[in-house]
């Protein structure tokens, strides 16, 4: 079952609670209050996860060969601007 974190607005109390994604929760666990949310979840940043996933041998190769490519660019530039 997932984990949920709630907080009270009235006392300020923050608690988890795990539950079904149907289910609901009445009151705060600390006084009881109906004035009370659901914080939001964090998430994983799977972009991080792929990139770590990479060899460092990989992303240099990588960044040699763009940047080949862009002083190739620049150079064909200043021999038009010539």
């Amino acid at each position: 079952m997932p984990i949920y974190v709630y907080e009270c607005l009235d006392c300020l109390g923050e608690w988890k609670e795990s539950h079904g994604m149907t289910e609901d929760i009445d009151e705060c666990n600390w006084c009881h209050s109906a004035n009370f949310h659901r914080k939001p979840s964090q998430f994983a940043n799977l972009t991080n996860i792929t990139q770590q996933k990479r060899k460092i041998g990989d992303i240099t190769k990588e960044f040699i060969e763009n940047s080949k490519e862009m002083l190739k660019t620049h150079k064909e530039e200043l021999d038009n601007k010539r």
